[in-house]
């Protein structure tokens, strides 16, 4: 599945209003699509592309995106994980990666190659295992992109 940089941008809008949502007042919500929307929507739409670069599905790596950062670029854990897929650096970086998204791409087909689905896969990723509430969020974000995907493609992307 190929999309363009305009359904990628679509898909990337969908999951940051989930986001959105998540502010606890109109005030604090508006002031999320003022301040914050811009450069989450640049990191989604870098992840998005750069894993379709790399062969893997765009909607998955979105919803892993969403669950670990929110899509936050130059995040750094206390364990050492990086990036908005907040990937084990030790494990997953390699001498010229040239950005923070790369490993956690690295890092999300090795376990997608080795899961029947995202939920698996997102379960060993996290390490919590296919039932954790993690892999939950991350197959349920990824099916809620799905659909707003059969949307846009249906209406030409008109809202609903």
């Amino acid at each position: 599945m190929h999309l363009t940089l305009y359904l990628l941008t679509r898909l990337c809008l969908a999951s940051l209003a989930i986001a959105a949502g998540e502010a606890r007042s109109p005030t604090a919500r508006a002031r999320f699509w003022i301040d914050r929307a811009p450069e989450h929507l640049a990191v989604c739409v870098a992840v998005a592309d750069r894993a379709q670069d790399a062969g893997l599905d765009p909607l998955e790596v979105v919803a892993l995106s969403f669950a670990e950062s929110r899509h936050t670029r130059g995040l750094t854990s206390p364990r050492g994980a990086v990036g908005p897929l907040q990937a084990l650096k030790r494990y997953w970086a390699r001498e010229g990666d040239t950005n923070d998204i790369t490993p956690g791409l690295r890092a999300w087909a090795y376990y997608r190659r080795r899961s029947r689905s995202t939920r698996e896969a997102a379960g060993k990723y996290n390490g919590g295992g296919a039932r954790s509430a993690y892999a939950a969020q991350v197959e349920a974000h990824r099916d809620h992109l799905a659909r707003q995907l059969r949307h846009f493609r249906a209406t030409g992307g008109a809202p609903r």
